[in-house]
C-alpha cells in the first residue's frame, strides 16, 4: 500500500504532470483530445478555414507584439542614456545643516515649572 502511494506521489510531482503537453499547467493529452473533438463537432467542414484564420491572426499578433517590444526597448535605452548624461552633468547638492533655535530667556516661574518637551 505504501509503495502505491509513493508511485502516485512521484507521478504527480514530476514536471511532465504539472506542465502538460503544451507547457500549460494541468493540460495533458486527454484534455487536448477533448478540445479537438469539441472543435471538430462545432466547426466541422469549416475547421481548416477556422484554423487558417486563427494562424493568420496569431502571426499578426506576434508581429505587432514584436514591434511594440522593440519600441519599448528603444525608449528604455534612450531614457537610460539621458539619465546617465544628466547624472554626470549635475553637481552634488550641498547638505543642509540644521538651524539651532535661540534659547528663550529664563524667568522666575521657570524654576518651579515642569520641563517643557519639544514634540517637533
Amino acid at each position: 500500500m505504501i509503495a502505491g502511494c509513493v508511485v502516485v506521489f512521484r507521478i504527480q510531482n514530476c514536471p511532465a504532470w504539472t506542465t502538460g503537453m503544451l507547457g500549460l499547467p494541468g493540460v495533458g493529452t486527454a484534455e487536448m483530445l477533448i478540445v479537438g473533438i469539441i472543435a471538430l463537432l462545432l466547426f466541422g467542414k469549416n475547421l481548416p478555414s477556422v484554423a487558417r484564420n486563427m494562424g493568420k491572426s496569431m502571426a499578426e499578433l506576434k508581429k505587432g507584439l514584436s514591434g511594440f517590444q522593440e519600441e519599448f526597448r528603444s525608449v528604455t535605452r534612450e531614457a537610460e542614456r539621458s539619465m546617465a548624461i544628466d547624472m554626470h552633468d549635475t553637481a552634488p547638492a550641498e547638505r543642509s545643516r540644521p538651524v539651532a533655535r535661540p534659547a528663550a530667556p529664563a524667568t522666575a516661574a521657570d524654576d518651579f515649572a515642569a520641563p517643557k518637551f519639544d514634540l517637533e
